[in-house]
């Protein structure tokens, strides 16, 4: 997630420099990221009863992430992605980070619809 957002910024800062325009207010540079996911919430699953023959888990993967903000108020935005992907396809679960301020603290939950998540 955090290298989607960082290309975004840097290609949106490369054209303001270019223009010789500063980054408008609200925007951050790659400098200021903030972590939105951290540590797998599922590490205690054992997931050895699930893995196909010769299947591996990936601890700590976060894969395909999407973001979305609030056209409403761009301080609202709301990122999922896979966690502890299989090699296979599929994880352990997904992970739904939150922001309200723009993305400078996020909070993370998950449906619990997985068999690590509680499903």
């Amino acid at each position: 997630m955090r290298a989607r957002r960082a290309s975004g910024v840097v290609a949106l800062g490369v054209l303001l420099a270019t223009l010789g325009l500063g980054l408008p207010p609200g925007v951050r540079s790659a400098d200021e990221l903030t972590r939105a996911s951290g540590d797998s919430p599922f590490a205690g699953c054992n997931v050895q009863p699930m893995a196909l023959p010769r299947d591996l888990n990936y601890l700590n993967a976060e894969v395909e992430p999407r973001v979305a903000v609030n056209p409403q108020n761009s301080a609202n935005i709301v990122g999922v992605w896979q966690q502890d992907r299989w090699r296979r396809g599929g994880a352990r679960g997904l992970i739904t980070g939150v922001s309200r301020d723009g993305g400078l603290t996020w909070t993370r939950t998950f449906a619990h619809f997985s068999q690590c998540a509680g499903g």
